[in-house]
């Protein structure tokens, strides 16, 4: 018998939680076991196709989305917003990686003109933490947390804030993104500092930002900048 994948178990927890039900009750109702589920998620077995079918319609899903072959958001259909106790008992897999306000940076504002702009120190090596994994972005092991240190983007983000962002999405016009830049080390390169800001544009050579306090425009040449990442919104997440 072939091992249950982790994304199985995964987005079978997530949908516990989504439903606030225990792995128990859902076992009897599919097929009559009480410890069915608890095998998958416990003890790595892998169900039948018709048994797997079967415990995907009683967590209102399909056999499909707990596979991860399919990658759309799951949305969450229930009238009532998930309750407090139901989120904690999400799957705890989303890394959150250590921030603080670093040194600001200066960079030129397309106009000649030089501008100070604050950055944010990360701690990329290792995250500091997890919290709970959102349903609509179980299976996405590429996403991270980092929290928002200083003021420069309130009022949009206030300083402690976390923000999810999401690596394989390209950012567009408008958005809230992390430029990660380059840092070098003695042998190679390493993230240690990241921008939290909104992207105005591209152009060739540089990344045009913005931040709202105060409210400033830049340009970043392209040899600092290791990657642009996407600010997920929460909502996005939640499959809202």
């Amino acid at each position: 018998m072939s091992a249950a994948p982790e994304i199985l178990k995964e987005r079978i927890q997530a949908k516990l939680a989504e439903l606030n039900v225990t792995a128990r009750e859902i076992s009897v109702a599919a097929l009559g076991q009480p410890d069915a589920i608890r095998n998958i998620i416990k003890k790595g077995s892998m169900p039948g196709a018709e048994r797997l079918d079967l415990i995907a319609e009683h967590l209102g899903t399909s056999s499909d989305w707990l596979l991860g072959r399919d990658t759309a958001i799951e949305r969450t259909f229930s009238s009532q917003a998930m309750s407090p106790e139901a989120f904690r008992r999400l799957p705890k897999t989303l890394p959150i990686y250590g921030s603080a306000l670093g040194a600001d940076l200066e960079f030129g504002d397309g106009n000649g003109i030089i501008v100070d702009v604050e950055q944010t120190e990360v701690h990329m090596a290792a995250p500091t933490d997890f919290m709970a994994r959102p349903i609509g972005v179980t299976g996405r092991p590429d996403l991270y947390v980092v929290s928002v240190s200083g003021h420069s983007m309130e009022p949009r983000f206030d300083s402690g804030r976390r923000l999810l962002v999401d690596p394989r999405r390209s950012p567009g016009v408008g958005d809230d993104v992390v430029v990660q830049l380059r840092g070098p080390t003695f042998d190679g390169e390493e993230v240690r500092h990241v921008l939290i800001k909104q992207l105005v544009r591209r152009r060739p050579g540089v990344v045009v930002l913005r931040q709202f306090n105060p409210g400033i425009e830049f340009e970043v040449p392209n040899e600092q900048v290791s990657c642009v990442h996407r600010v997920m919104p929460w909502d996005e997440a939640m499959g809202f």
